[in-house]
């Protein structure tokens, strides 16, 4: 272990040591929760560091062991330590994931890890750590499942309500991204008469709600049951818990097209399917299935996902429009492999999207 290393782990051990007394009590419920006795912390020891996680690798998971103020018990509690680049990207996420907590207090089928401490001088939140719960990709549920179970989360996220979109948000989004491009201007005229054509849908539905943001496969992971309780036509259903961690781009003021996230989502998963396949079959099957899975969960309150859109539904806007944003960032690392190929495809991609328009249901 290099000398930088060796400091920062030893700093990560000292922040325990002097933030634990802070949230003792969460550690108590947490104990609670998995033990379902009484257990009075009375400190933490034995700190084991963990994986490393994240992008930037800023997410450190810790196993801790607590120790019974009366019995001298001791139980082991896993931590997740993130530490953000600034106090108000912190901030930011700590919101968030008191926001997130609030709203899935309650509920059986869709969890969060629970946010136990936030240091703003530090920039440095703590969180629940998640030993059972596997990865989206690492779940051993098959495939469909997840994809159902992943479009089930997401309305307890956006509420069930009707709500007008800020169109605004979309027309200033386009725009950013279609001139940042690397791509003759002709092309940039045909994009944005593409995108423009969509917003009359995007305005006139009543699709408007609150966005988790960043929904893709890394912030999804599924604690699974073995039994089997329900049965919808050809896929069953267990009970089968859903954690959604990093919400660290919520937005929760209730404006932004439900149908975002579901792009997000399948942004990367079109963009590969027509780089190998000219088409997007594979990604329309199991398309489908996140919708079946979203229409569950709002069934149960009487309406479908058809109702939030008179004129159309705006999946294909928001899966062209994540396939552009996610070309844009790898068009500014400077270490990307040909990245005038990756852009020709994105741009024949998205032409294909929002002429053709595959994914409208």
């Amino acid at each position: 272990m290099t000398p930088d290393i060796l400091a920062e782990e030893q700093l990560k051990l000292e922040l325990i040591r002097v933030l634990s007394k802070f949230f003792l009590t969460q550690i108590e419920e947490l104990v609670r929760n998995q033990t379902g006795a009484f257990f009075p912390v009375e400190k933490i020891e034995n700190v084991s560091l963990g994986k490393r996680l994240g992008r930037r690798k800023e997410l450190q998971l810790m196993t801790v062991e607590v120790v019974d103020s009366l019995q001298n018990r001791r139980y082991d509690v896993d931590l997740a330590f993130k530490f953000l680049p600034d106090p108000e990207t912190a901030a930011d996420e700590g919101n968030g994931a008191m926001w997130l907590g609030e709203v899935l207090k309650n509920n059986v089928k869709v969890q969060t890890p629970q946010l136990l401490h936030f240091s703003h001088a530090n920039s440095l939140l703590i969180y629940e750590g998640l030993r059972e719960p596997r990865e989206f990709f690492d779940s051993k549920l098959d495939q469909p499942q997840k994809f159902f179970l992943a479009g089930m989360a997401l309305p307890y996220i956006h509420g069930i309500f009707k709500h007008k979109v800020v169109v605004d948000r979309y027309l200033h989004l386009i725009s950013g991204v279609v001139k940042g491009l690397n791509i003759a201007s002709g092309d940039k005229d045909e994009l944005f008469s593409l995108f423009k054509k969509e917003f009359r849908r995007i305005g006139l539905s009543d699709a408007g709600a609150n966005c988790f943001g960043d929904y893709h496969p890394g912030n999804i992971m599924f604690k699974e049951q073995e039994s089997s309780t329900s049965n919808t036509g050809d896929l069953k259903i267990d009970r089968t818990e859903i954690f959604l961690i990093d919400p660290a781009y919520l937005d929760r003021g209730g404006n932004v097209d439900r149908a975002e996230d579901i792009g997000t989502f399948f942004s990367k998963f079109a963009y590969n399917d027509y780089f190998l396949t000219q088409s997007f079959d594979k990604t329309l099957s199991d398309f489908e299935l996140i919708c079946k899975g979203y229409d569950y969960t709002i069934f149960q309150n009487g309406i479908t996902l058809e109702e939030f859109y008179p004129e159309g539904t705006t999946f294909d806007f928001h899966i062209a429009l994540g396939i552009l944003i996610d070309t844009m960032f790898k068009m500014r690392n400077p270490k990307f492999i040909n990245p005038q190929a990756r852009l020709n495809t994105s741009f024949e991609a998205v032409s294909y999207i929002l002429k053709k328009h595959p994914f409208e249901i």
